[in-house]
């Protein structure tokens, strides 16, 4: 018998990928999309998302592609860890994503690019630029961002950013004061212990799942689950999905602290 089975479920709660119908939606993941959102939709500006390891950035970032994805009105594009060192490479990545022609000469692609984007403006579409693991950007790439932003209107971005990343990102950009000025921050922190809850009995429930075989009287399982996990949510998803299969291994529908500590000092989490 395989989990599943086990504990009549429909499918893996607890898996690691950034699937948004998993994505637990708290205060903060709103927020984010919310203002993501209204930016976008009034061409007010660029915006970077920056938080720790494991904070559920990506997952946030394709749930935001995915209600975009639903209106006409937006062109977009996902960039996934670009692994590029140079200004002219990414801005070929980008054209080639959105079907513009790129030129020999790096100045003509751009003009193209500009081309396209005002062709863009007059048709009533708004291109929306994702980029996930922004923080492998190097500086000459982020220059090329910033003169991107040049391209506008008296009052509208041609081209709306939304670049995502480790805290390094933020740090990149403080740095680089000349596009930090024109950015806007959004800050995704770990977990609540009463988010950390919520987030895993949604997930079971997203999975079919009836009864959570982690509750208990004096919540010692939750509580053991947040002072090893810190509130993250990557960390709570595995140290969970190893809890699963321990149960079944040992035929118990009941989970322990105890249990919980061992798997996640075996994940090598520590307090």
């Amino acid at each position: 018998m395989d989990v599943l089975k086990y504990f009549d479920l429909n499918e893996h709660p607890f898996r690691i990928g950034p699937d948004p119908r998993f994505l637990y939606l708290s205060d903060q993941v709103k927020e984010a999309i919310a203002k993501c959102e209204y930016m976008a939709r009034e061409r007010i500006g660029p915006i970077y998302i920056y938080g720790p390891i494991g904070a559920g950035k990506t997952s946030l970032l394709r749930r935001l592609y995915e209600r975009l994805s639903q209106y006409e009105n937006y062109n977009l594009t996902l960039l996934i860890s670009p692994n590029v060192k140079s200004s002219n490479a990414f801005l070929r990545m980008v054209m080639e994503a959105y079907n513009v022609k790129t030129e020999r000469s790096y100045d003509q692609s751009l003009k193209n690019f500009e081309a396209f984007l005002i062709a863009e403006y007059k048709a009533g579409r708004i291109p929306l630029l994702l980029v996930d693991e922004a923080q492998n950007l190097t500086r000459d790439v982020l220059k090329l961002v910033h003169y991107l932003l040049n391209f506008e209107t008296a009052t509208t971005k041609l081209l709306q950013i939304v670049l995502v990343g480790q805290e390094e990102l933020a740090a990149r950009i403080v740095r680089y004061q000349e596009l930090a000025s024109r950015m806007f921050p959004i800050a995704i922190s770990a977990m609540s212990p009463t988010e950390l809850e919520q987030m895993i009995r949604f997930r079971w429930m997203v999975a079919g799942g009836k009864k959570l075989p982690f509750d208990d009287a004096d919540q010692a399982v939750y509580k053991t689950l947040y002072a090893y996990t810190k509130g993250l949510p990557r960390d709570t998803v595995k140290v969970c999905d190893e809890l699963l299969r321990e149960l079944l291994a040992r035929s118990e529908t009941r989970a322990t602290a105890a249990e919980v500590e061992q798997i996640a000092k075996e994940l090598n989490l520590r307090l």
